[in-house]
């Protein structure tokens, strides 16, 4: 039978750890007749007794791993942890809060042995979150389809997800230390499907995820995956230099008008207007520069980044799919 890799970041999630046991148990006994699973649970640092709690509980369930953390290195490390020691045919990555419910790990499957290598499992509405959650996540979304350019990151699809092993091997090749599981998996590409759920509120603990998780979230995600903003001053110099330039002309011809009769336009303050025109030259310049060292700059950081410039799915050859 196949084995398939649940993995769950933990931090602090003392109140939790038994209501999730009892709920992903629940389906997983139903799916033990086709499959086998492994539990990787990744204490990220927790103050609490979360450690001590999944100890306990491996002493009776042979499926779960126990991966500990020196400290706490953050959500997006700790899924990373697990993906490193996965052995699974397909991996799970999802949440211990059982927000991402269990009861979606069927359906995936299902997916899964059709062909699919990823199967994203995306919230049908966000309905239980605070209306400003909902429009920033909305705006987050929308700004990240208009950047990423031919990297597609799939809208209310978070870490909740089924990804088969050679996605996997393909995932741990990307060394950089800036990483956002969401934007790494449509990056790679594969065949790909979803399974669309409705959220439960949390009934359990307290969430982890405050703004300031939600803000350094999304400028990793962006700044991962495009260098597009580098673009901007750039560009913006290039606008600027235009207005300076007509500036410019329109104060040559007015003072032309001015020599030609001079109680025409008498009250253009043209000295002034000069050293307007000067430092905007001298702005406009300084900011191409700024854009140019930054093309350069976002250059290197995608070398830096060290991702493969292509994946192979497949080679056929001689009739014969390699």
């Amino acid at each position: 039978m196949k084995l398939i890799s649940i993995i769950v970041p933990m931090y602090n999630e003392e109140a939790v750890v038994d209501y999730f046991f009892a709920g992903i148990n629940k389906v997983l006994t139903n799916l033990e007749n086709t499959y086998n699973f492994e539990i990787i649970t990744v204490n990220d640092g927790s103050k609490d007794k979360t450690l001590d709690k999944l100890y306990e509980i491996q002493k009776t369930d042979k499926r779960v791993r126990v991966v500990n953390l020196t400290r706490n290195f953050g959500h997006e490390s700790a899924v990373a942890a697990g993906l490193s020691v996965a052995n699974g045919a397909a991996v799970i990555p999802m949440d211990a809060d059982l927000q991402d419910p269990p009861e979606i790990i069927g359906p995936m499957l299902e997916l899964f042995e059709k062909g699919f290598d990823v199967v994203n499992a995306r919230r049908a509405s966000r309905k239980e979150d605070t209306w400003i959650k909902r429009y920033t996540a909305h705006q987050f979304y929308k700004v990240i389809d208009n950047l990423a350019g031919k990297v597609k990151v799939p809208s209310n699809v978070g870490h909740f997800r089924l990804i088969s092993r050679r996605v996997l091997l393909e995932l741990l090749k990307l060394q950089e230390h800036n990483r956002v599981f969401r934007v790494q998996v449509p990056y790679i590409g594969y065949k790909t499907a979803e399974v669309a759920f409705v959220r439960p509120a949390r009934e359990h603990g307290s969430t982890h995820y405050n703004f300031n998780s939600m803000f350094d979230l999304a400028f990793n995600a962006i700044i991962s995956t495009t260098i597009k903003p580098v673009y901007w001053p750039l560009r913006f110099s290039l606008v600027f230099g235009g207005l300076t330039g007509l500036s410019i002309v329109t104060q040559i011809v007015l003072f032309i008008i001015n020599l030609v009769n001079p109680t025409t336009l008498t009250m253009f303050n043209h000295p002034l207007w000069l050293v307007l025109n000067i430092m905007l030259v001298a702005f406009t310049i300084i900011i191409f520069f700024l854009g140019l060292i930054a093309l350069y700059v976002g250059k290197t950081f995608i070398e830096s980044q060290n991702r493969p410039f292509f994946i192979i799915e497949s080679i056929k050859e001689d009739g014969e799919t390699q």
